[in-house]
């Protein structure tokens, strides 16, 4: 059977170019939103008069029916098939003959192809929202029960000062709630509706492109027909936030990998979430937080692929835009099974709390040691050098902080008295962080509850 579009050919297509050309093989997923999209169609269709309303009733059945034959996997697809649009309209023309040619009166592939698109990532960024909300959820019931644990924070992968554990995780907590703004923000550029645009230059037909906006739920209309075929930028920022969010969930991963190790020991992760080694049998791998750290790559390459795929493109449509749907389906995939696997990570994670403070060395308190001079009035970078030689002193000595007698902390600098043996206390640093956004039990709770509140405006059906 010829192509639909083959009427000014004279010669069928060689098979190698029909293989090269169709994009079926990956186009198919989006059954659903091509028989939505020609669903309102065939309603503005009936309005501008190209269809009777028997005719039209008889397309939207006949879509339904084909909807059916998909959700049931009964669709059955011929050679002639390249891409999803024309084997819908190839199936809408076998079920109602010749009124089913009629659908694509004033309709171009072009528009349909970024309609279904639209429609697509409308809902991947509804349930990615949902998605996040679940993990942050299992976080925020994760920190709370390791509220009281207190653990060595690091930077530049060396112990830096004290922390709750339960403010390391909400830190996650946060960082999501970044991504699910990020999500909030760009579902309004994507919920505008190219249907109508034509090609390039509009439609002929007079279509009421206000009434396919209401029939598809869409927010606005594209004002300009050759920005609406031709821009992928709303598919670039779903792959921005996807690779963003991973690339946290990356970095988390990380942490929890090596804190599962035996030199860290600070957590051990479930079995169900873990993998064993085919030669050595004592192995338990993190291969859950390795995979995820794994796939951030490509989701980053799906956003380079995209970003490159529109750098040199003349306007207003290629064949090259063709190649748009396969990074867009792999970065949906990537970041809900990536959130989804996290969350059953974090809901069965170990912490073993007798390790957390393991290793840690009086040196960590070398922060609150400069604290404590600079209340008896030695200015910051004075203190500073002060507690730097005294860590020298101890290094050199092999003494810890905690053991240098009065005297010698007193040839250091006079202002050392008894009051410095209290510093060693590990709840007595973490308390004394007592700001907005610090490690405090009080700032803690401050955290915890404003996650309650944001939780509580999903539970909501908010936003």
């Amino acid at each position: 059977m010829p192509k639909l579009w083959g009427g000014r050919f004279t010669k069928g297509v060689s098979k190698l170019m029909s293989e090269f050309n169709d994009s079926l093989p990956f186009d198919r997923r989006l059954w659903k939103e091509e028989i939505e999209a020609s669903t309102a169609y065939s309603s503005a269709l009936g309005k501008a008069g190209i269809f009777t309303r028997q005719q039209q009733t008889n397309v939207a059945r006949a879509l339904r029916e084909i909807g059916k034959e998909f959700s049931g996997g009964k669709f059955r697809f011929r050679p002639e098939d390249e891409d999803i649009h024309t084997a819908i309209e190839r199936r809408l023309v076998e079920k109602v003959g010749e009124t089913g040619k009629k659908i694509h009166t004033g309709r171009s592939r072009n528009e349909q192809v970024a309609t279904d698109e639209r429609i697509f990532l409308k809902s991947a960024a509804a349930e990615a929202g949902v998605l996040i909300r679940e993990l942050q959820s299992a976080v925020r019931d994760l920190a709370a029960s390791t509220r009281d644990d207190i653990l060595p924070s690091y930077t530049h992968l060396q112990q830096a000062q004290l922390i709750r554990l339960g403010h390391y995780f909400m830190s996650l907590f946060f960082m999501l709630e970044d991504d699910y703004r990020r999500l909030n923000d760009l579902e309004a550029r994507i919920d505008v509706l190219p249907l109508g645009s034509g090609a390039v230059a509009g439609s002929t037909v007079k279509i009421d492109r206000s009434l396919l906006k209401r029939e598809l739920s869409f927010s606005e209309l594209s004002p300009n027909s050759i920005a609406a075929v031709s821009d992928r930028g709303f598919i670039t920022d779903f792959l921005f936030v996807a690779a963003q969010t991973l690339i946290h969930l990356s970095r988390f991963a990380e942490d929890l990998i090596m804190w599962s190790s035996t030199e860290f020991a600070f957590v051990e992760l479930d079995d169900t979430y873990s993998t064993g080694s085919s030669m050595m049998p004592q192995k338990k791998n993190p291969d859950s937080l390795e995979l995820i750290r794994g796939k951030v790559a490509r989701s980053i390459s799906d956003l380079t692929s995209l970003l490159t795929l529109q750098k040199g493109l003349p306007l207003t449509y290629a064949k090259d835009l063709q190649e748009d749907k396969e990074p867009m389906f792999d970065s949906v995939d990537t970041l809900f099974s990536s959130l989804r696997v996290f969350s059953g990570v974090i809901s069965t994670l170990k912490v073993k709390r007798a390790n957390l403070m393991r290793n840690t060395d009086d040196s960590i308190y070398a922060t609150d040691i400069a604290d404590y001079l600079v209340e008896k009035g030695m200015p910051f970078r004075e203190a500073h050098k002060v507690v730097g030689r005294l860590v020298l002193a101890g290094t050199e000595t092999g003494k810890r902080l905690r053991e240098f007698p009065t005297a010698e902390l007193k040839a250091i600098s006079p202002l050392f008295d008894s009051e410095y043996y209290k510093i060693f206390d590990p709840h007595k640093s973490v308390e004394g962080h007592d700001v907005y956004g610090g490690t405090s039990s009080k700032r803690l709770k401050e955290q915890f509850n404003l996650a309650d509140r944001i939780l509580s405006r999903r539970k909501a059906g908010k936003r």
